[in-house]
């Protein structure tokens, strides 16, 4: 990973913002070139054509099916508001659709509760948005994975076409299937759908919080107490809160647009970040279980905290097993040494050096002198990263590199690598299971702050939908 990856990053997150910007326009502007006409038409996805149309008031509105099409088109003739019963034949008796017309003053005519006439072209819009934003996802994804591109972008870009394959998919379905092609219809669609993803995920995201609950508890006690342990529990409070503001919205039965709106908002909420963690767990996965190519000239092993006596502790023990189980591999296979490169400074209470404490073990393990270049000046991994990429570039130039780290850490650590610029691909050491769900909801933090321009995107659609919302419902 190097420049370039950072480079496409950019372009993506671009690609979101010009897609988000060219909805909210054309959306903005086939609204606005809707609203004033007199006649409606309702395309119907129904076999059979309207037998008949009753109105609840004579003389506000007719009706006519069009020959060769199977809508029903209302005109106006009389500003007020009329109920329309549709009424299609079948084997099992009438089928009854009823429809709320409103005839503005100007004999503009909108069909559903509210007062706007260019509903179906907004639908027309926020469906082309739906459907322009999966593929963009899809395809970022796809892109992301086949160039090994470990990044907050590639997860990004997951949850999205997890979120957006489901909406676009089961939307259009709803769509096709309905008579009504209405803004409130839609509206009540796109509600409908963000109940039906929290409902169908429930028990799962039920079950995952009761594990990082277990997880939660474990980590403190055999780690002991710090905020960055309690994370799992602040987050999963958080989730579970939102699970109850939806319980409670819909135990109340209420028929209130707002809380209809908060209840979307919500659902949604929860949707996009089951799928953040959801796509977060299969790149951490994928990075753990990753084995760089067995062409090493280096491999550098990040540094962790040490004993009291300066010997490394069993996570960085791992590293190290790791770290020589895979080079004595490669000379194995292809005959070709790799130069280990222990990295890590002095930390507090620290005796020595974590390079240095490395270095001895490497020693004792049969690691020739010659074959070991230390690191000592790093304190964080990013500074791992950047010090240990210059030492090579000094001493090895041009040379192909890896990294040796615990499992739960290796997709932090290419995040790390690709911000300064360092190719190396990662292997994971073997992990204890209650250090994963905490690591994960760290990178959700981590993507929060690093994507904030692409949430602010999705923070002006969430405006939109909710004046469409207001837009199709207001009497």
């Amino acid at each position: 990973m190097n420049g370039k990856l950072a480079a496409w990053q950019h372009r993506v997150k671009k690609r979101y913002m010009a897609l988000i910007l060219l909805a909210f326009i054309l959306t903005t502007m086939t609204a606005v070139s809707m609203q004033d006409r007199d006649s409606y038409t309702l395309a119907s996805a129904r076999a059979e054509k309207p037998s008949r149309v009753e109105f609840s008031r004579e003389g506000m509105a007719e009706w006519q099916v069009q020959e060769g099409r199977k809508g029903v088109t209302f005109r106006a003739r009389q500003p007020g508001d009329v109920t329309a019963k549709v009424y299609y034949p079948g084997a099992d008796g009438e089928t009854v659709l009823e429809y709320q017309l409103h005839v503005d003053d100007n004999l503009g005519l909108s069909v559903g509760r509210g007062r706007f006439a260019g509903d179906r072209m907004i639908i027309f819009s926020v469906m082309t948005m739906f459907a322009a934003g999966t593929l963009v996802s899809v395809y970022t994804s796809i892109e992301a994975h086949r160039k090994k591109a470990f990044s907050y972008t590639m997860v990004a870009a997951d949850a999205l076409s997890l979120m957006l394959v489901f909406q676009t998919v089961f939307l259009f379905a709803a769509l096709f299937d309905s008579a009504d092609l209405s803004l409130a219809a839609f509206f009540a669609q796109v509600h409908a759908q963000g109940t039906r993803f929290v409902a169908y995920t429930s028990l799962i995201m039920i079950g995952l919080a009761v594990w990082l609950w277990i997880s939660n508890v474990v980590l403190l006690w055999r780690e002991g107490f710090s905020w960055r342990n309690m994370l799992g529990i602040g987050l999963g409070a958080l989730w579970g809160s939102a699970y109850l503001i939806h319980a409670l919205i819909v135990w109340s039965g209420s028929s209130s647009i707002f809380l209809m709106i908060l209840q979307t908002i919500v659902d949604y909420t929860i949707a996009y970040f089951e799928c953040v963690l959801f796509a977060l767990a299969l790149s951490g996965i994928r990075a753990a279980v990753h084995v760089p190519p067995y062409d090493r000239d280096c491999i550098v092993i990040l540094g962790c905290q040490l004993r009291k006596n300066g010997t490394p502790t069993p996570l960085l023990r791992g590293r190290l097993d790791r770290a020589l189980a895979f080079e004595e591999k490669q000379f194995a296979m292809t005959g070709r040494h790799a130069v280990f490169i222990p990295s890590g400074g002095r930390g507090k209470n620290e005796v020595c050096t974590e390079a240095a404490s490395m270095a001895a073990y490497l020693e004792e393990k049969g690691v020739p002198v010659e074959r070991i270049l230390k690191e000592e000046g790093s304190t964080n991994t990013l500074q791992n990263m950047e010090y240990s990429m210059r030492l090579i570039r000094e001493k090895i130039p041009g040379a192909k590199a890896a990294f040796s780290t615990t499992g739960y850490h290796v997709f932090r650590s290419l995040l790390w690598a690709s911000r300064c610029g360092f190719e190396c691909e990662g292997m994971g050491s073997h992990t204890k299971w209650y250090y994963y769900p905490n690591a994960y909801l760290r990178e959700i933090l981590g993507l929060v702050a690093a994507h904030h321009a692409v949430l602010w995107g999705l923070l002006v659609v969430v405006g939109v939908y909710l004046l469409f919302g207001l837009l199709a419902q207001v009497r």
